[in-house]
């Protein structure tokens, strides 16, 4: 069942054999795996549950509704903007639907590295193919490709660098463009259409519009979360309380380890919010002669992965992959001010987009002083912005060969290349702050996995190293920046938790 959070009239004490904060695709991954497998699961979102029928396609009015901090969360020096779900289904709702499996030179690293043997590829090949089989998961086809795509890959082709068509979760997707407003036809195989239903069939309980405050711990094992409502009837606000015999943290790279952090787990080495990784993008447009009208149609079918070197590497390199967005946003990442960016607005049905997303390297942090603000700490290493600059050489390169007029460069002021191979305007205009503008979807590894306490927070299956009954099933776990989507993998991830969980207690 989803509790209509506006009944509520008084306090509410609930017991489960789980309690899973975040509905995204972790948390709501492993609600649908214990509860099928009989065990009492109550979720706990602090957004709100939505049906289709509030996904209007208007800008304005969803992105505050679908996004964390009305959609305005950044770094605390808002170098970086950060945008994630922050309704039932998490950032799965406004995903573009990419699923694509961890790189196996990602994963070979990462058990060399960090001693996670059970993360080869063979041994997570079983959980990666029932996630696909779950999330309805298919490679796209070329008839898939819409118009921006279609000059990405048209300059990848001619000269000759590597690019590839992507597999999606989608269901007899209608094309509307509006993935990252929510899917107003419900054609999206996400957390809120498949796996938060099955697992309330299944008897979970799943409770929105609500804020876990604390992790409770008797006696060194946590045993539950109180929080309070955020939507209630009545005088308010009114608490919940969950007792349970698990707590699994999903509620993001930036969201579990703030609620560690808040709730005084143990944290002996410091490791608690550490090596936040962003895969920070920026987003280079390019004019065309013809319409390209970016909005409309699947919006990222093709990726070039040419300058990725996950054989040798465990961060480093970056890919193209297309964008796209609605007029508000667009006006708000394209550079320039007054008539020039007038002028570029009006070019806005001819713009092609596409982003450089970094491979990073950078590891920031995500902390929270007793009684102070929460800060996010991230800042750029000479190593990436210099990665980011040639990405944006190369983008331009490739946009100018597939016959764009010009191509916009991400700085506030209207920077442009029109020929290729010429790029003095990328090489003599120094980086600052905010200058190239970045922003992230995809922030991860603040509660990263590893065999070593000292070096990471939980093992390999998720389970906290300090604090019995604690596990984490969202992309804080990932050790090193993961190069791609992540959706997929924190699904995999989550089931190989859940089945862990599950089997434990069984023993």
């Amino acid at each position: 069942m989803i509790l209509a959070t506006e009944t509520v009239d008084r306090d509410v004490v609930l017991t489960a054999d789980v309690c899973i904060v975040g509905s995204g695709a972790g948390g709501a991954t492993v609600a649908r795996e214990l509860s099928a497998r009989g065990r009492s699961v109550v979720v706990i979102e602090e957004g709100p549950y939505l049906d289709r029928g509030r996904f209007t396609q208007r800008e304005a009015a969803t992105v505050p509704l679908l996004y964390s901090q009305l959609g305005l969360r950044a770094v605390t020096d808002a170098t970086v903007m950060i945008f994630h779900g922050a309704a039932v289904g998490g950032s799965t709702v406004v995903s573009d639907c990419v699923c694509e499996r961890l790189p196996p030179g990602l994963l070979s690293q990462w058990s060399e590295r960090f001693g996670l043997k059970g993360l080869s590829p063979a041994k997570l090949a079983p959980f990666f193919e029932r996630a696909e089989a779950r999330a309805h998961v298919r490679p796209l086809l070329p008839t898939d490709i819409n118009a921006n795509n279609a000059a990405l890959k048209t300059g990848a082709e001619r000269l000759g660098i590597r690019h590839r068509l992507v597999a999606h979760n989608r269901i007899d997707c209608v094309g509307c463009g509006y993935c990252g407003l929510g899917c107003a036809y419900d054609r999206k195989a996400d957390a809120r259409t498949v796996d938060i239903p099955a697992a309330s069939r299944a008897g979970a309980v799943i409770v929105p519009d609500c804020r876990v405050e604390r992790v409770v711990v008797e006696q060194g094992r946590a045993t539950g979360v109180s929080g309070h409502f955020l939507r209630s009837r009545g005088a308010g606000p009114h608490t919940l309380g969950v007792r349970a015999r698990a707590v699994v943290l999903a509620g993001g790279a930036i969201g579990s380890p703030i609620l560690w952090l808040r709730s005084q787990l143990p944290n002996t080495h410091r490791q608690v919010g550490r090596h936040l990784h962003l895969l920070p993008q920026v987003v280079v447009a390019a004019e065309f002669a013809d319409e390209i009208a970016c909005w409309k149609g699947i919006p990222q079918a093709v990726v070039v992965d040419q300058f990725l070197d996950l054989d040798r590497r465990v961060g480093g390199g970056y890919c193209f992959a297309p964008f796209s967005a609605h007029p508000i946003a667009v006006a708000a990442l394209l550079p320039g001010f007054g008539s020039a960016q007038r002028a570029l607005m009006q070019a806005y049905p001819r713009l092609a987009l596409a982003t450089v997303r970094l491979h990073d390297r950078t590891a920031g942090r995500v902390e929270l002083d007793p009684g102070g603000p929460l800060t996010i700490s991230y800042h750029l290493s000479e190593a990436d912005r210099a990665t980011v600059l040639d990405g944006m050489r190369r983008l331009a390169d490739l946009y100018l060969a597939a016959g764009a007029t010009r191509v916009v460069l991400p700085y506030n002021a209207l920077v442009e290349v029109t020929r290729r191979g010429d790029f003095r305007a990328i090489d003599e205009r120094p980086w600052h702050a905010n200058d190239p503008l970045l922003s992230s979807y995809h922030p991860q590894g603040t509660l990263r996995m590893g065999t070593d306490p000292k070096r990471s927070v939980v093992n390999e299956y998720g389970r906290a190293h300090e604090v019995p009954g604690v596990f984490v099933a969202d992309a804080s776990v990932f050790p090193s920046s993961t190069a791609v989507p992540p959706q997929l993998a924190v699904m995999a991830l989550a089931q190989r938790t859940a089945a862990y969980m599950a089997d434990t207690w069984k023993a």
